[in-house]
Parts: structure tokens; sequence; C-alpha cells
């Protein structure tokens, strides 16, 4: 009986998104309201953007193909890289990630992409980005997913669907924005560890990056982009050069500046779970900011996240490898 409440309220939630109601909180910035026509794939800069260097892109090289592989070797231990309080009882709570790199990968430093999975900040784990680390793996990046702490009781998708009004309103979101930020800062704790162990998986501390999908996108989204104060730079231990965000959105006001990462944004414009708009209003106001952005926008679909990435994921793998063969300064 349990298991049957629960489906039907998750549907009514669908139902309502797709319907196209009011978001968590606003986003953190204006959002442009218009649909775009047609894919939109564009970055800010004109480097790599040409014609040669889009055959430059696919040629056999580091970065540009999988020239490592098929065999991508996971790192012998999964370590715990923090413990910190259960966001419901509070015990100290272990989180641990899984750290990938290429079979014949023998360079002494490499950029580093940490992937964060999704699940609504409900559930999910660090497995579900396993196929995507690897991929990235046989480009001559070393990768890493991650735990963080889950909320299994939120309501954050009710609250994004505007069926909450009043004082329950106002208890949900900010249950969510918990969530949230707490998934920020144990994403941030995780590149911290990477950085201080970087000579014993062959870091690049320099180049960092930190991608995900769904609540995933949300997170690598706000570490990207909130963990600064206004104009200053973010803390060097957590810093990070670009953002791969599947389905992201920015659920801070004002938090974006000129002190951001560049970002690299996949949408649909009829996504059920993660408002379009608010996709769209995050890249825009970084351009506008100055931050070197990538679109890759699908306004009249409807998937989410992985999905909408294994749909187009040749154009946009594509995109993002000249991104950040761009942002990174690779060769």
């Amino acid at each position: 009986m349990h298991n049957t409440v629960e489906m039907r309220r998750r549907l009514a939630v669908s139902l309502a998104l797709v319907a196209g109601l009011t978001s968590l909180v606003a986003c953190g910035t204006e959002v442009r309201s218009t649909l775009e026509a047609g894919a939109l794939t564009s970055i800010s800069s004109a480097a790599g953007a040409t014609a040669e260097g889009t055959r430059e892109a696919m040629a056999p090289q580091r970065y540009r193909t999988e020239i490592f592989g098929p065999t991508v070797f996971r790192y012998a231990n999964d370590p715990v890289y923090t413990t910190v309080p259960d966001l419901i009882t509070g015990a100290p709570t272990p989180l641990s990630l899984s750290v990938y790199t290429a079979d014949g990968d023998t360079a002494p430093s490499r950029p580093l992409i940490v992937w964060i999975h999704g699940g609504a900040f409900l559930n999910g784990a660090r497995t579900q980005m396993a196929g995507i680390a690897q991929s990235y793996a046989r480009l001559g990046y070393v990768t890493a997913t991650i735990d963080y702490r889950l909320d299994p009781g939120n309501h954050c998708l009710e609250v994004q669907a505007g069926l909450y009004t009043g004082a329950q309103l106002v208890a949900e979101r900010a249950r969510c924005e918990r969530a949230i930020l707490a998934a920020r800062d144990d994403a941030a704790a995780a590149i911290a560890f990477l950085r201080a162990n970087a000579s014993s998986y062959r870091i690049d501390t320099t180049r960092v990056v930190v991608g995900g999908a769904s609540a995933g996108a949300i997170t690598a989204v706000h570490v990207g982009q909130t963990l600064n104060t206004p104009g200053s730079p973010p803390p060097a231990a957590s810093q990070v050069s670009a953002v791969l965000a599947m389905s992201g959105c920015n659920y801070i006001v004002g938090s974006i500046d000129v002190a951001d990462a560049p970002v690299a944004m996949l949408a649909s414009g009829f996504d059920p779970l993660v408002p379009y708009a608010c996709s769209v209003g995050v890249v825009d106001s970084a351009a506008a900011n100055g931050t070197p952005v990538w679109r890759n926008f699908f306004p009249d679909e409807n998937l989410h996240a992985q999905g909408l990435y294994g749909a187009h994921r040749d154009e946009v793998d594509r995109g993002w490898r000249l991104f950040l063969i761009d942002v990174l300064h690779l060769s």
C-alpha cells in the first residue's frame, strides 16, 4: 500500500513538473522565458569552434578521442574522503569515492574530472556515473565518482512542482536547500581530498573539473558557482576549472558572478525534473559575466539528464571535449 501511494505521489509530481509549475526556489539569476529554436551548440570563445578545430578534435590524440582502452582500472581502494553528520540522524557518516585510470596511461600529471550521480537528493550511488567516468578516463583524464549525503525523506520534487504552500512550503524548501548545500560541500571535500592526494593518483591540481547528472548536475553547478564570496575566488582546495552539467540549475539567488568556473550545460525544453528556464539562465548569466560557456540545448525534447546525454552522446561529447581543451588550455 505504501509503495502504491508513493508511486501515485511521484506520478503527480512528474505531471505537475511537465505542466511547468513553479520552481524550487528562484534561480540564481533572471532566466529567459522563451524557448530557443533548434538544438544550439556554441561556446563563448571562438577557440576550437572553427571547422579546423572540429577536425582537430576528432584526431586520435589525448583528450580528443578514446586513445586508451578498452580496459579502465579502478584504483584498488575506495578511500573515505570525509566523515560528516548524517542529514537526518546526525550520526557520523563516512563518504567514499572511486578513482579510475585507463590502462596504458602513464602520464605523470593528468586533469581530473569528478562525476556526481543524480537521484533527486533522495537516493542514488556513485556507480551510476562509472560508465562516463571510464569513458573520460580513456580520453586521458583521471576520473572519480563520489558519494554524498542524501535525504531519503525530502520532498524537493513536490516543492518544485508547486504542490505546497504556506508553512509547509517554507519548511520543505529549507530542507531541500539543506540537502543541496550538503551535497555541494561534500563534493567540495572530495575535490580537496583528491588534490591533497594528487601524487597518488597523478592529478594535475591546476586542472580540475566537476560534472554530474540531475541532482549531480545541480551539485556540480553549485560547486562551480556558489563556493565563493561574490567577486572573490573560491577556496583553492575546492576550486574547479570547469563544470559539465546534464540538466543542471543554480538555486542560490545572486550567486553567479565573474569568479565562477566555465560551464557546459546540457538541457531539454520540457525536462520533467529540472526547469529548462533555469538551465538556460545559469548559462546566460555566466556568459554575461564573461565566463566561457558551452550550450547543448534541445528545446523541443523532454529527456532528462543521462537519458538526454545518451540520446545525443556523440554531439555532446564532441562539444564537451572541445570545451575542456579550450578552458583547461590542453594541447
